[in-house]
Formats: structure tokens, C-alpha cells, sequence
């Protein structure tokens, strides 16, 4: 179902990160892409983390203009990217427009949005990650669940910042597939390192 010839594709269809806000424009959803994306200037220590990635990877986001949490982490990924010239390849795929992909993803039996796959240099396909983020689901049970109840007493407290949080967890999740592809004994090979 998902493997490298067929992630290929999916990605030479896949927009950059302009293109794929330009969509949103007429429904003014590009707003709130814009925002989320100024909001989340990387940090120098970011920009070392990323500076020190060594193996290329790609990145492919199945999302929509309209939703939020895309938003969130599209921007996220795009400011990830930029940090990593030429390791980071980002390209994004309208959910409304890839329907036969969106089938084929779904999230405990939804049809969900933001879903991301993770790539090795080759397309082969390495990890998928969606929809939403740790502290996304953590404000969400906050305000869903009974004040006082043992899981929302247990929960984590909440950022400072919920913003740059989800920077924080996309960012920790690129790094982990990053050391994925850095350690992998075929990749490895290839590269006689």
C-alpha cells in the first residue's frame, strides 16, 4: 500500500508550503496559517538540533486550509524545514483533492487531518504521524472531561505557550525519525557511515 514508488508520487504531486497556503486564500483560511507561521520563528537552539541533521528525509503532510490543527503543524513543519536546507524535503497534499489517499489513512475509523508521513531520502516509507499533538489532546481533556477527576488531575500541566508546544512535539517527532534514518544499517551502507 505504501511503499516507496507510491510515496514518490504522492510526493511530486505534494505542494510547497506557499502553495498549499495559497489554496485557503479565498476563504481567507491562509490567515490563520500566517499566524501560526509567525508565531513560531525558530530558536537557535532549534536551528542547531536541525543544523546537525545529516541524512535527508522527506516529509508529507496530508491536511486542509480549513483546519486548525493543520495550521498549527503545517506551520511548525515549514519553520522545521527551512532549518534544515536541503536535509528537510516538505511537501503537502489537499486532503480535499486526494480523497483516494485519505481512505486509505484513517484514524480510529475517521477520516482525520493533519496526517504526515515520514520518508527516508529514497521514499521509503519510515513513520506516519496524526492527527493531533500530545498537548493538543491534553488542553482538549481539560476541557471535555469532569473538572477533578482522576485523568484530568493526572495530565500534565498546561505550556505556557500552547503554540510553540506543538512546535516543541513536531520538532521532537522529526528528530526521533531523523536518528531513525541516521542509524539505520541500511542507510548506513549506502552511505559507508
Amino acid at each position: 500500500m505504501f511503499d516507496a514508488a507510491s510515496m514518490q508520487a504522492w510526493c511530486e504531486q505534494g505542494l510547497s508550503y506557499e502553495e498549499f497556503v495559497a489554496l485557503g486564500t479565498p476563504d481567507g483560511h491562509h490567515l490563520q496559517w500566517h499566524d501560526r507561521y509567525d508565531r513560531l520563528a525558530l530558536h537557535d537552539a532549534d536551528r542547531a538540533r536541525l543544523g546537525a541533521f545529516t541524512r535527508e528525509m522527506r516529509i508529507l503532510t496530508l491536511t486542509g486550509t480549513w483546519c486548525g490543527d493543520c495550521a498549527l503543524q503545517g506551520a511548525s513543519f515549514a519553520r522545521i524545514a527551512e532549518g534544515a536546507p536541503g536535509r528537510i524535503h516538505l511537501r503537502f497534499l489537499s486532503r480535499n483533492d486526494h480523497a483516494d489517499l485519505q481512505v486509505k489513512v484513517p484514524i480510529n475509523g475517521g477520516f482525520r487531518v493533519p496526517v504526515t508521513f515520514f520518508l527516508a531520502e529514497d521514499f521509503e516509507p519510515v513513520a506516519r504521524f496524526g492527527d493531533r499533538t500530545l498537548s493538543r489532546y491534553r488542553s482538549m481533556a481539560r476541557k471535555a472531561l469532569a473538572p477533578g477527576t482522576p485523568e484530568v488531575a493526572a495530565l500534565a500541566p498546561a505550556p505556557d505557550d500552547p503554540v510553540r508546544a506543538v512546535l516543541a512535539e513536531v520538532l521532537d517527532e522529526v528528530e526521533r525519525v531523523q536518528l531513525l534514518l541516521r542509524l539505520s544499517p541500511r542507510l548506513r551502507q549506502r552511505h559507508g557511515d
